[in-house]
């Protein structure tokens, strides 16, 4: 464990602006929840998404519902409940780094 820290401890990290989806009505007064960070800069999709939407996602209710994470513009990943889904091989940094969470509403 300690030599894998030491590993992410010696990347580069890179400023993203977080955006989302609102989930339900009484969310939508603080859209589009900016919140800027600074990340390692992870080259495997799952790592980064997993390390931006920690503590930045809502807990929802239920099961069915999913995300999809864009990075400047593009999709990179799906969340689910259950599981991430990569949809990209190798993150693509640019200058300036927006991360958006599109919301999908479960289905019954």
């Amino acid at each position: 464990m300690k030599a894998a820290f030491e590993i992410l401890k010696d990347r580069p990290k890179v400023s993203v602006v977080l955006t989302r989806d609102s989930v339900c009505a009484g969310d939508d007064c603080d859209a589009p929840h900016e919140k800027k960070i600074e990340v390692h800069s992870f080259l495997d999709p799952l790592t980064f998404v997993t390390a931006v939407s920690s503590g930045y996602l809502p807990s929802i209710a239920g099961v069915g519902h999913t995300w999809t994470c864009t990075l400047n513009g593009k999709g990179i990943a799906e969340i689910a409940v259950t599981n991430t889904k990569a949809l990209i091989r190798e993150i693509p940094f640019e200058e300036k780094n927006c991360v958006h969470f599109i919301y999908h509403s479960a289905r019954y």
